[in-house]
Order: structure tokens, then C-alpha cells, then sequence
């Protein structure tokens, strides 16, 4: 099982203190982690051919990783022919671009997605010179080109240039839901290193791993992770507007067109009904939030495998187990006294991490860790997540598109529900004409 840490491309590592292997490798397992670059040393992407810088660097180190694991992995008791490649937030998007990059092709047999794929609103980042707005912000006067402002870049601190990658994003960007200055791009030109030649989505209907099984879900109040950000800028409810800054940029509206401002208003009507949002009444704002930024990508990713119509199979997951001491991102990050399942909670469910010790074996959490490790083990040795304690409960998607069912994880233990989102999923399928949707 191979581990791709998240941390929105610009932060993070592998490290135990997150990431402790003591759970999973209780099975008969090898587990392998690794870090690659991040931010401007790891996205970084100019588009003059000549200075053979066009973006990708981290996800081509991962690459790298993932052919030496392949390569060497028998040596420490690994089977080479059965490599499980699974991450969660921008790992998990990462592992579904191995998934449909030909560059990364038939390296492994499986994956496992969590929390974050290609077809999410932030996996791909437009074009919008940030090398070069990088190297102003360290002094470089926009004389002279990109190949200038590498010259800039080159000499600079390493310090001072992941102090500044954090405040390149300008008001209009943050309004538009833009995340981060530097992640992974189309690149400008194609080379024979190349990993992203084309859009995700056009990637997505071709991808050698639509003939691979694989896990793939979220958690249901994945949006609290940005209740940190409107309780420190609580005025970001009271300037949305007509919310046509939330309609995905992908679909490429003027945002003062009419149609933008019409799926605006279907945003706003069906997440606040007649009512006006404001940091009081955010819970609508942090649910739209858990669609836009992750659902809807899930959503659009599952239909596309069944689209695909391989017989590969694909397991959905909701993760919703909502803990008051053990959902550690909700509780550390965003705020203890609310409740919900926030994004990344999950992780401390398959990894020991330095929040909290082991919990008490009669208690729910205990017995989610090891359901978790079950599911994920039984997948990764076995082909299917079902058995030992589990028993044989999850089903894969079926053929049919529309309406599909999900193993629904909670404080009670396991269901085989539908999607409890579906509806959810119409109104942002509604904003797409069929040819952008998957």
C-alpha cells in the first residue's frame, strides 16, 4: 500500500506524526509513504519551452516513487504485481491523475481515492503567470521575461520563497474559491516527461484505470474546513452576493453574465431557501462548500467510470463518524464545539497520529479504526473490501447511471445506503451541459 499525504499541494509531509503506520500495518501488509516537492519548488510551470520548466514537478516525483516501489518493493516482502496506491485531499487527487496520466500507466492494481480527484474545482489550476508574480513579490522588476524571473527565483532564500507563494492570490481569486498559488497544471507544451497534456476531464474518459478496481468517497461535512476562514473574515457570508462567484469557474460564464447570475441563484435557493446567509446561518454556505469543493468531483469521477462501461469495479464511501475527542482536523482545525465528520477526519482512523493516544478498545472509535483497516487491507491484498470483520456488506456501483448506492460509515458502524447527497448532486449536475460533466 502506497501512501500519497495531501496538504492542497503547498504543505505537508509523510511524517509519522500524522501519518503513524501502527494501525495498518497490523495486517499483512507492506506500507510505503514518501514526500515530494510542494508549492513553487514542486508546481512551479513557465511556458517557454527553453527553460524546460512546464510544470507537474511533484507529481512527477511521485511517479518516480511509485516505480521504485515497483522496482524494489519485493525486497522488503512486498509483491510488485499487487501495489495499492491510495491518499486522501491532494493525494487522493493524486492518485487519481496517476490514474488516468498514461505516464503512470500499469504501475499499480489498484487505488484508493479519498476526499480530493481530478474532477474537483481546485485539482487543476489555470494559468495565471504565478512564477512570475512569485518573483515580483521577491524583488524582480518584470523586466526581461520569464526566463528573468527565474533568474530571480533561482537566487532567492528558500524561506523567503514559501513565505511569499502564501500571499500571491488576489481578492478576485479568493472570491472565485481559488485555493492555492501553486498545484498541478496543463502543461504548456508536451514533452516526453509530460503528466497532464490535457484537460482532467478528457484525461478521465481515456484513463488506462477505468480496467482497475477502485475505493472512492468522502466525508459528510467536508466543508467545515473552511469555517476557520469565515471566523477570521466573517464578512466573506455577508459579500456572496448572488452567489455567482460560487458557480465553477470550469464552465467558463462571465460572472456578470445572466446565465451565471441564474445558476447563482439555484446555489442560493436550494442551500438557504428565502433566507439570507451570514456567519449565523453558515451551515448552509459550509454545506455548498462540501459540493462544490469535493462532492460534486467524486460524484462526476464515479458516473465516469460507469460511463466507461468496463468491468472494473468502483466502491463508494461516505465517511460520517463524528467523534467529540477523536475527529482531529474538525476538532484542532476548525472548531471543537461543532459537530460533523470535517475533511481530513478519517485519516485518524488509519493513522496513529500525535493528537490523542489509541482509543479505548469498547469504544466506537476503536471499533472504526479497525473497521477502516479492514476495509482497506481486505481491498488492497484481496481485490474486494468485503470480509473477516466486515463481513460482505459493500456492493460495487452498478451499471445503470443516476442514483447509486454508497457504504454509509458512522457512529452506528456500516450501511449499504444511497447516497444520501443524490439530490445534492442534480442541482450541481443541472449547472453542466452533459458534454462537461463527464
Amino acid at each position: 500500500m502506497l501512501w500519497i499525504h495531501g496538504g492542497a499541494f503547498m504543505r505537508g509531509s509523510s511524517g509519522t506524526e500524522m501519518y503513524g503506520p501502527d494501525y495498518l500495518i497490523q495486517k499483512d501488509i507492506v506500507l510505503v509513504t514518501f514526500n515530494y516537492r510542494i508549492g513553487a519548488f514542486g508546481f512551479l510551470s513557465f511556458e517557454s519551452k527553453e527553460l524546460g520548466i512546464p510544470g507537474n514537478g511533484g507529481l512527477k516525483d511521485q511517479h518516480v516513487a511509485i516505480c521504485w516501489v515497483r522496482d524494489n518493493i519485493a525486497r522488503f516482502g512486498g509483491d510488485p504485481d499487487n501495489i495499492t496506491l491510495f491518499g486522501e485531499s491532494a493525494g487522493g487527487c493524486s492518485v487519481h491523475y496517476h490514474m488516468v496520466s498514461d505516464r503512470s500507466k500499469r504501475l499499480f492494481q489498484r487505488a484508493i481515492v479519498m476526499s480530493g480527484c481530478t474532477l474537483n474545482n481546485w485539482s487543476t489550476l489555470p494559468r495565471r503567470g504565478m512564477g512570475e508574480r512569485l518573483a515580483k513579490a521577491l524583488g524582480w522588476n518584470g523586466q526581461g521575461g520569464e526566463s528573468e524571473a527565474l533568474k530571480v527565483l533561482l537566487a532567492a532564500p528558500a524561506e523567503d520563497i514559501t513565505t511569499f507563494q502564501d500571499q500571491l492570490l488576489t481578492a478576485n481569486e479568493l472570491e472565485n474559491r481559488i485555493l492555492f498559488a501553486f498545484g498541478p497544471v496543463v502543461e504548456p507544451y508536451v514533452t516526453a516527461t509530460t503528466f497532464i497534456p490535457k484537460s482532467p476531464l478528457q484525461m478521465c474518459r481515456e484513463a488506462w484505470s477505468n480496467e482497475i478496481d477502485i475505493l472512492i468517497g468522502g466525508n459528510s461535512e467536508e466543508g467545515l474546513f473552511c469555517l476557520s476562514t469565515i471566523k477570521e473574515n466573517p464578512s466573506i457570508m455577508d459579500n456572496l452576493k448572488d452567489f455567482e462567484y460560487l458557480v465553477p469557474l470550469e464552465l467558463e460564464l462571465e460572472r456578470s453574465s445572466q446565465t451565471c447570475h441564474e445558476y447563482g441563484q439555484r446555489l442560493k435557493k436550494y442551500y438557504y431557501g428565502d433566507t439570507n446567509p451570514s456567519f449565523e446561518n453558515r451551515n448552509g454556505y459550509l454545506t455548498l462548500m462540501t459540493d462544490k469543493l469535493f462532492w460534486h468531483g467524486l460524484h462526476r469521477t464515479i458516473c465516469s467510470r460507469i460511463s466507461a462501461k468496463k468491468e472494473a469495479k468502483t466502491f463508494a464511501y461516505r465517511f460520517a463518524v463524528d467523534s467529540e475527542t477523536y475527529n482531529h482536523y474538525r476538532i484542532y482545525f476548525c472548531d471543537r464545539n461543532v459537530r460533523g465528520t470535517a475533511h481530513a477526519d478519517d485519516l485518524s482512523y488509519l493513522f496513529k497520529n500525535v493528537f490523542s493516544p489509541v482509543p479505548a478498545p469498547d469504544s466506537f472509535e476503536h471499533r472504526t479504526m479497525r473497521t477502516m483497516v479492514e476495509l482497506f487491507t481486505n481491498f488492497a491484498t484481496s481485490g474486494t473490501p468485503n470480509g473477516g470483520i466486515v463481513g460482505s456488506i459493500w456492493e460495487p456501483v452498478g451499471e445503470k447511471m443516476g442514483v447509486y448506492k454508497c457504504l454509509n460509515i458512522n457512529n452506528d458502524g456500516l450501511s449499504y445506503i444511497t447516497l444520501p447527497e443524490a439530490d445534492r448532486m442534480k442541482l450541481w449536475d443541472s449547472l453542466y451541459k452533459q458534454e462537461q460533466l463527464y
